[in-house]
This record gives structure tokens, sequence and C-alpha cells, in this order.
């Protein structure tokens, strides 16, 4: 079995387990007198019935996120982010959710946070970044949007009107080009595993269409973004998070910085107080605020923190360590491919 097909097998299997331990907190094996009095009420299953809701939808949107990008292929630099992105969310107001992370095939600098836990980050983020505390704070981001269900409750706020819209648009932003398509592996639903899958996701739970809802969140999460107003909060509330983790406080503003300063802009235009409204490049561009305003942002929390009495740490050695590798092993890669592409 290759990592793809244990990792999805271990998604089935965590995904049974949560629909099992659903299951064993309402009925479990108890006598029949027992379980009528431990039924879930109205209260208690509308919570399970979102939580299953959240937990699809995020399936459904990080698989098709996955699909599009494709997952980077290197199972230590993913255990890698699960540890340190855990850790931080241990320090988050929602220590007993449970978290996922992956690392996508992409040279672009972001991360996208889907419903249920399932959060991704770009390959370009990793290389961007100079320590764990920045990585740790650009995890604690999503964290944040997770945790407190930015994207399921705007998709909970949209008639059935705008999931249509949404949904349809959603489709086209994360198209596959034609030459692509000729080297995917089958559709989900065309496999004995997918098939079982469907069933799940063609549902609807807690009165959302799942795959309609997950379909118009790739539009929110690829072209409209959740608003200025949630991106502020959760850099300020990952900023939070990664702090109370015992990370360097302004590691979030020094990871921003060196974006904008790697995409060609001079080294202080992330210290802007005002910025020019120019046209989107990237999906970062599309769905957050402008680097500058984000950074203002960041440091009204810093203040509020008293964050210069803070000393935390940056993490260096160990990320240093794990970065290098990984640019080997993408070197390697792209020769291995370059090579391939000659022979055809």
């Amino acid at each position: 079995m290759n990592s793809s097909k244990r990792r999805l097998a271990r998604d089935v299997l965590a995904f049974g387990l949560f629909l099992t331990t659903l299951g064993s907190c309402s009925w479990g094996s108890q006598p029949k007198a027992e379980q009528a009095e431990t039924q879930p009420d109205a209260e208690q299953q509308k919570k399970l019935d979102e939580a299953r809701a959240e937990l699809e939808i995020g399936r459904n949107m990080a698989g098709r996120l996955l699909k599009f990008y494709g997952a980077y292929p290197d199972e230590k630099l993913v255990r890698y982010v699960n540890e340190v992105g855990n850790f931080v969310a241990k320090y988050s107001d929602f220590p007993d959710r449970r978290y996922m992370f992956e690392v996508y095939n992409s040279e672009t600098v972001n991360a996208f946070a889907c419903p249920g836990g399932y959060i991704l980050v770009s390959l370009g983020a990793i290389k961007n970044a100079s320590n764990e505390a920045e990585l740790a704070h650009v995890l604690g981001h999503e964290v944040a949007h997770v945790g407190h269900k930015h994207m399921y409750n705007a998709l909970n706020k949209m008639t059935k009107e705008e999931l249509d819209k949404n949904a349809a648009a959603g489709s086209q932003a994360t198209e596959v080009p034609e030459e692509t398509k000729a080297r995917m592996r089958p559709e989900p639903e065309q496999s004995e595993l997918g098939s079982t899958l469907a069933k799940y996701l063609s549902g609807s739970a807690a009165g959302l269409n799942i795959l309609q809802a997950a379909k118009a969140g790739m539009s929110v999460i690829m072209e409209k973004g959740l608003g200025a107003e949630l991106e502020f909060a959760a850099d300020q509330e990952g900023t939070r998070y990664a702090v109370g983790a015992g990370y360097y406080p302004k590691a979030l503003i020094n990871f921003l910085c060196r974006m904008e300063v790697s995409r060609g802009k001079p080294k202080d235009y992330c210290l802007k107080e005002t910025v020019a409204k120019t046209e989107p490049t990237t999906v970062l561009d599309k769905t957050h605020p402008a680097v500058p305003l984000r950074v203002s942002n960041i440091k009204s929390v810093l203040v509020s923190m008293k964050a210069d009495e803070i000393i935390g740490a940056k993490g260096k050695k160990r990320f240093m360590v794990m970065k290098e590798r990984t640019l080997k092993g993408a070197a390697k890669k792209a020769q291995v491919d370059n090579e391939t592409d000659g022979k055809e």
C-alpha cells in the first residue's frame, strides 16, 4: 500500500471511528430502557449534526484541493507539520478539537483551513519560512479559522441560490487543465472505496447539502475569501496561540514581510500605513487583506500582549534541518521530472 492509500485508509478509519463514537455516545450496547434515557436531546442532536456536516464538508474540500494541487510526497515533512500544528492548537481556545495538517504541492505561499480541522499549507510557505516559529504562527492562523467555524458559518448563512451560484464558481476555480486530466487517477466514484465515501458526502446534514456546500466553499477559499474582518481576527488569534505555545511573537510579521520582498516589493513595503489597491495576482491576494494592513493589525495585538517583554523561541535549528531536507528532495524530484519529460 503506497503512502496516499495509507493516508486515505487512515482518514476513512478515522471517519469511521468518528461515526462510531457518535453512535456509541448515543446508543452503544446499552439495554433499550437505558437507550431512551441516554438518547441526545434536540440541542445535542443539533451539535452532532453540525459536527458531522463540518467534517464531511471539510473532507470534501480538502480532497478537492489536494486533487487540484497534489499532496507533497514527504511523510516526514507532513509529520513535522502535524507536530507543530497540533502543538499550537493545544494552546488555542479549542484544544480538544482534532486537526489534520497536509502539505500541498504549490510554490505559491498560502494555506487553507477547511471545516472539521483539515488544514493544508503550501510547499511555498514552508520554503518562505525561516524558522519553526513562523510556521507555527501560520498554522495558528488556520487553527483560528477552523476553531471559530469561519468557513462553516459562512456557508450556513448562504441561501440555496447563493450556494448554487458559489458552487458553480467553485467548480470553475479548481478546474483541472486538459493536459493534467490525462495523468489523473480515476474519479472517487469510480472506485469501490470512493463509492462508499460518496454515500456519506452526497447526503445532507444540519440543513446543508454536503456536496453543494463543499463546492461553494471552494469558491470562498479560492476566489472570494472570508472577508477582511475574519482574516484580521485569525491573525490576532493565531498570534496569541503561537505565543502561548512559546514561540517568538513577531514571527508572522517577519514571514509576511519576507514573502512580499520575495515578490519584488521594497523592503519597507509591509510597514506602509496606506496601500494602493492593485489587481490580485495570487489566491492569497484575492482572499486576504494587503500585507501592510495585516502587519499593522498584528502589531496591535502584540502591544496588548506586551510582546516586547516576551522571549519566545524561534526553533530555527530543527526547522532548517527539515527545510534543507525538503529543498533537496524537491530539487531531486524536479530533476527526475525534467529527465522524464525529455524522454517523452
